[in-house]
């Protein structure tokens, strides 16, 4: 996902899609492929290890929480973005500089949300999970992911 960041971060910065519809229609492309991954292969990761740790602790709960509302605002900015470009190329005035800092907002959100999944979520595994319950939560991490793909 920070790979997928980087590469609109990059198409952003060349400025090339304020003039260009073709240059536009790259990054709703590049959002797509951000949506497929998290929808392919973050997600179901997500949804297995939430399951099995919700309601294991106030503080695991209250984490979950956030990093839900975290995800449904990231989802909802992409929306945005991907509405504004995709507009533009049926003739209404892009908005670039909205389009930037939705896009500023999406990162700055979706870092900060990795971030705490690498180290309030992983502590809060270790913490809770025994190694019997992880090797299940990976094993059906797995197979969510294996059925997403088929």
């Amino acid at each position: 996902m920070r790979e997928l960041l980087s590469l609109l971060e990059h198409e952003l910065k060349s400025g090339e899609w304020r003039r260009s519809g073709s240059a536009a229609m790259r990054i709703v492309r590049l959002i797509e492929r951000l949506q497929a991954f998290d929808e392919t292969t973050h997600r179901p990761k997500g949804v297995a290890l939430l399951g099995v740790l919700r309601g294991r602790s106030a503080e695991a709960d209250d984490l979950l929480h956030r990093l839900e509302r975290q995800h449904e605002r990231c989802d909802e900015l992409l929306a945005q973005i991907k509405g504004r470009l995709e507009r533009s190329q049926s003739g209404d005035a892009l908005d670039a500089d909205a389009v930037e800092n939705l896009v500023a907002e999406h990162r700055r959100l979706l870092l900060d949300h990795l971030d705490k999944e690498d180290t309030a979520l992983h502590s809060q595994t270790a913490l809770l999970l025994t190694r019997e319950e992880w090797a299940a939560v990976v094993s059906s991490m797995s197979k969510a992911m294996r059925a997403r793909r088929d």
